[in-house]
């Protein structure tokens, strides 16, 4: 009871700070058995379920604005399985990444001097405009040397 009394005369700056720690407490031991992506949406659901602000959520987990309103989405469509997902890949597509192994082949097979060259040839070949450094990456990741 007398522990109960002084936590209610504690500020509200006092209690963010104590949830704070009991936040990043909680999110570090989550980590040791899930991955930190899911452990902070975990944390951020919780948030929103008692009613904590946006911005406290964000400055506590560190999940953006709008990963917060689309979990509070998820939330009230009951799309919870959705929570345990990790989702990548949603930048932009590459133009070569069906045809890298045939660009690669026709780059041995060939007798390229240089890179505007072979960055031509994919222009001609397969009507696809890419600039040296986009050729200069892909010899890189293919690790061919011109």
């Amino acid at each position: 009871m007398e522990s109960n009394m002084r936590f209610s005369k504690l500020s509200n700056e006092e209690r963010q700070l104590i949830s704070l720690r009991i936040v990043k407490s909680i999110y570090a031991y989550l980590q040791l058995f899930i991955s930190p992506v899911i452990a902070r949406r975990i944390i951020s659901a919780i948030l929103i379920i008692a009613g904590t602000r946006n911005a406290y959520i964000t400055e506590l987990t560190g999940l953006s604005e709008r990963g917060i309103r689309d979990l509070k989405n998820q939330l009230v469509n009951d799309d919870t399985n959705s929570l345990f997902e990790l989702k990548n890949g949603r930048g932009r597509k590459p133009k070569l990444g069906d045809i890298e192994s045939r660009i690669i082949e026709e780059i041995e097979n060939g007798n390229y001097q240089t890179l505007q060259q072979i960055a031509d040839m994919i222009q001609d070949k397969y009507e696809i405009k890419v600039s040296i450094m986009s050729v200069s990456r892909l010899l890189k990741k293919t690790k061919s040397v011109n």
